[in-house]
């Protein structure tokens, strides 16, 4: 049986959600084991699985300029700088335990949806045999800074987009190492409802034009203020679906406005949903973000998407991926998000074309990421030593910083 070991971290939603996507179709497709790990949860002090995801959260919330400023000063963060670049402190104290885990759970392939994974398995491979196939995918359009710390740990990574590649040779990449398939989503978004359908298993109207507002989980609450603009500004029929993820306390406070909105707006205010793929298909446009899963969920829906730019830098850079590309629009402000609702509800055609334009991009990734874990070869454990090791951490970071220090002598 073949063993795989997922590696993920909880930063958002988005890493885990694609991890168990991943766990789910291997099962479904072969006998396999599968093991899902959370590696700075798991694996290290609370202050820094806090950082990564709360304090992620509250970052980007409350101080997004900031945020911004530091990512997109990273984007140009020297590659020869990668094994002491600021993402490694994150990762410094779980190499003892990984490797235990790799050790004792023998995983034929290794799969992160995320570069923390591909960072420590580098680190990792400078000092101790890893027998598997390492994997990894991204998750945005754009190439985020620090995937070149994962160089030498993983052996394939998967490609959101095509045009990603040439900066990801630039970074040290091998052509051979890079495969396009796309950003891997359930394989349910690949499935065509017909939209009467859609609207009839969810209760709401199959004549009046339908918008979704969706702005996922961690710190989001747009949608709320959305929704209130919608309400305020728009005169004609609308219909109006809204998910709320976790926060029930905006769930509520719509439940308890939602009897003094005006006649011309209809709206099925929902919590968490597991429906997202038929709500889409209900739906004529999505307001939303730019996270790398959503947007391409409606992508393969054929969904128009009309996105904030009040956004991390990664996901603004999504965004305008698919603007050039002519997938979506964005607006700043909610006059803007009023005159293009207002637009599109009159001129269905360009609706249609966007649908069209995103139906081209499409793809099954999830389903080619599963063929190339499925099949890779078994991994030989059989000369690994013992685990057991001492001072696994110490010995993995003096041979990062020494790979620093060597690099450094060679640019002399």
């Amino acid at each position: 049986m073949k063993k795989i070991l997922v590696l993920t971290v909880t930063a958002g939603n988005g890493h885990n959600s694609a991890a168990n996507a991943m766990k789910d179709i291997l099962e479904r497709k072969a006998e396999v084991e599968v093991k899902i790990v959370d590696i700075i949860k798991e694996y290290t002090s609370h202050l820094n699985s806090w950082t990564v995801d709360k304090g992620y959260n509250l970052v980007v919330g409350h101080l997004l300029p900031f945020y911004n400023m530091f990512y997109n000063s990273y984007m140009n963060y020297p590659v020869n700088k990668a094994s002491v670049c600021p993402p490694q402190a994150s990762v410094r104290t779980l190499n003892e335990k990984l490797l235990k885990l790799i050790y004792e759970f023998k995983p034929d392939v290794i799969y992160t949806t995320v570069y923390y994974g591909g960072m420590a398995l580098a680190n990792l491979r400078r000092v101790f045999s890893l027998p598997s196939v390492n994997i990894a995918c991204m998750l945005d359009y754009v190439v985020s800074p620090f995937w070149e710390a994962s160089i030498g740990g993983i052996d394939f990574l998967t490609l959101a987009h095509e045009d990603n590649r040439k900066l990801l040779l630039e970074k040290g990449f091998k052509n051979e190492n890079l495969i396009t398939t796309g950003i891997p989503v359930s394989e349910k978004f690949l499935v065509d409802i017909d939209k009467n359908l859609a609207r009839e298993k969810l209760g709401i109207a199959k004549d009046i034009f339908t918008a979704f507002i969706f702005y996922g989980g961690g710190h989001w609450h747009g949608g709320y203020k959305v929704l209130k603009a919608l309400v305020k500004h728009i005169k004609s029929p609308l219909q109006i679906v809204i998910v709320n993820g976790h926060d029930s306390k905006t769930k509520d406070k719509i439940d308890k406005e939602m009897k003094r909105y005006p006649k011309n707006i209809k709206v099925l205010n929902l919590g968490f949903s597991k429906q997202i793929d038929l709500i889409m298909s209900a739906c004529d446009v999505m307001i939303g973000k730019g996270g790398g899963l959503s947007t391409t969920e409606a992508i393969n829906k054929g969904l128009p998407l009309v996105a904030t730019t009040h956004l991390p830098s990664q996901e603004v850079y999504n965004i305008k991926f698919l603007q050039d590309k002519g997938l979506a629009l964005s607006f700043s402000n909610f006059k803007e998000l009023v005159k293009i609702v207002e637009s599109l509800m009159r001129e269905p055609q360009k609706l249609q074309e966007m649908s069209l334009q995103m139906k081209k991009l499409r793809t099954n990734a999830i389903e080619k990421i599963a063929t190339l874990i499925l099949t890779q070869p078994n991994a030989d454990y059989s000369n690994i030593e013992n685990v057991g090791k001492k001072n696994v951490n110490k010995i993995v970071n003096r041979a990062r910083k020494k790979n620093w220090k060597d690099r450094k002598k060679i640019e002399r």
